[in-house]
């Protein structure tokens, strides 16, 4: 559904995005994680048309933005980081004005505000003038003008900016739903935990280029070579779980303590359910054993060198 092949950025010196190649599949959530001045914002503008490529191509729903530009806007919901709103506007005269220049068609206009209005939760703010918007309202209402016109793929730039934990959750939730309409979104965020337990895919950016994509289980996966396994069991001793766990050549950094504790395991997932039965097998009363999963943090805080333009 989004295809960026080769983008390239310059301006004059710098070089702002350098050779990114990405695809994003139909109906995925992807988040694009770096630090301000990665390249996030510059390939999201190259990806909605609003910046021309120095090289490279561009392809949302099948439609090359830079040579049919009117048409891949149909197709295209654009939200940046900062976005201007007419605060002398009511909000459904707002999202008439947007509706009209997506050229809907008359006759559903009406019915299209009432519908998006209802689907960011602004009803009781409908009439209101939007300067007497707070913060998390204004990114609603930027949302619904970016959904107006049914858009296939959304493009949205650091969308949880400023917003409080609520209207964070209450963004996630509603970005969530788009996406099981059959909406495909592109979402980028220096903040990682805006991005945790929401995407189904990450991409991580670093001096305009992309350093690691993927899965979030790919991306997991590439950043360790050892799984951290967490250990409780009943009663204090940790003697015997200990000496068993020793005894396996795939398990390293040991830490037990009173009653619970971790060891690095090199095997797969499959792998790790004989290590649990040795363990009842020798009389260790096992009342818990996982996986610990690693958050998107973790994983950035690996692949990344932390480095800027």
């Amino acid at each position: 559904m989004i295809e960026l092949m080769q983008l390239r950025k310059e301006y004059d010196n710098l070089v702002a995005v350098d050779d990114l190649t990405l695809t994003v599949p139909m109906g995925e959530i992807f988040g694009l994680i770096g630090p301000n001045g990665a390249g996030k914002t510059t390939t999201i503008r190259m990806a909605a048309g609003l910046l021309a490529p120095t090289m490279g191509r561009a392809i949302v729903a099948g439609v090359d933005v830079a040579k049919e530009p009117e048409r891949a806007q149909q197709h295209i919901g654009y939200l940046a980081d900062f976005f201007a709103l007419y605060e002398d506007l009511k909000v459904w005269e707002y999202l008439d004005y947007f509706a009209h220049a997506y050229n809907l068609p008359e006759g559903e206009i009406a019915g299209r505000i009432n519908e998006v209005i209802a689907q960011v939760n602004l009803e009781v703010k409908r009439d209101q003038l939007i300067h007497g918007l707070s913060r998390g309202m204004k990114q609603r209402l930027g949302i619904a003008r970016a959904i107006i016109h049914h858009p296939k793929v959304m493009l949205l730039d650091e969308p949880a900016s400023g917003l409080d934990p609520k209207a964070r959750l209450e963004l996630r939730n509603l970005l969530r739903a788009l996406r099981d309409q059959g909406a495909t979104i592109l979402i980028s965020s220096h903040i990682l935990t805006e991005l945790e337990g929401f995407c189904t895919s990450i991409g991580i950016m670093e001096r305009g280029r992309l350093v690691r994509s993927g899965s979030i289980e790919q991306v997991t996966a590439a950043a360790t070579t050892t799984r951290l396994v967490r250990l409780s069991w009943a009663g204090d001793s940790p003697g015997l779980a200990q000496e068993k766990l020793k005894s396996d050549a795939r398990i390293s950094e040991i830490n037990l303590g009173s009653g619970s504790g971790t060891f690095r395991f090199s095997g797969s997932e499959e792998d790790l359910a004989p290590v649990l039965a040795g363990l009842v097998a020798i009389n260790v009363q096992v009342t818990s054993f996982g996986e610990v999963k690693q958050t998107v943090e973790e994983v950035y805080m690996k692949l990344s060198t932390h480095e800027v333009m």
